[in-house]
């Protein structure tokens, strides 16, 4: 059995999985990245009976993600990201198979500053010829989303706050969180709201969300 993304599994559903195999060897093949946790809270996997300490590969060619937005990403994290079992995934030697534009990163004095830049820039992009539904613009949470709104109205474009249906819609820009972006793609992409205390989250904002 192949389990995928399981950076992101439960416990639940690990005991579900570890029932399944039966305790044979070699029965279940998981792939992930500690790096791309966002969903679930760390714990023992080995204190649930399922122990990959020593017996783990990491895979350093990226097919997916430009070597300019890897390298980016990659100053985000540390060098190593290790498990409550010590497992531990070095980032080092990681490479990407094709190159594209550069990330621009740029920081403004208030929301509403940050709001009217993207504005433009989704402008510029629209008169480009990008269509809308191939932008995604994304925020940490659901208090950040009307920043996202009013930079797309800003640009004279419609949007669409994508939720429990994870799908675009032509004619429209999608403005949704990065967790629930996670795993699409789009041609041109605006993260906004990356302020202090909301990456990462700081303890108030997460209170703020229980």
């Amino acid at each position: 059995m192949v389990v995928d993304e399981v950076q992101d599994i439960g416990v639940q559903q690990l005991r579900f999985l570890a029932a399944i195999s039966g305790g044979r060897a070699n029965a279940l093949l998981f792939a992930g990245d500690l790096g791309q946790r966002i969903f679930q809270q760390p714990f023992s996997w080995k204190a649930l009976g399922v122990g990959i300490c020593g017996r783990s590969r990491t895979l350093n060619i990226n097919y997916r993600t430009s070597h300019q937005i890897r390298s980016q990403a990659d100053r985000l994290l540390g060098p190593e990201v290790s498990d409550v079992d010590g497992n531990v995934e070095t980032r080092r030697g990681t490479v990407s198979v094709f190159n594209g534009p550069q990330p621009v990163i740029r920081s403004f004095g208030s929301a509403a500053e940050e709001s009217r830049a993207v504005g433009q820039w989704l402008e510029q992009c629209s008169a480009d010829g990008v269509l809308p539904h191939v932008i995604g613009v994304f925020v940490r949470s659901e208090e950040e989303l009307p920043r996202a709104r009013i930079a797309v109205l800003a640009a004279g474009l419609q949007e669409r706050v994508m939720e429990g249906d994870i799908t675009t819609e032509e004619g429209f820009v999608s403005v949704t969180t990065m967790h629930l972006a996670k795993g699409m793609e789009f041609r041109v992409v605006a993260v906004m709201a990356c302020d202090d205390e909301v990456i990462p989250s700081g303890g108030a904002h997460r209170v703020r969300r229980r």
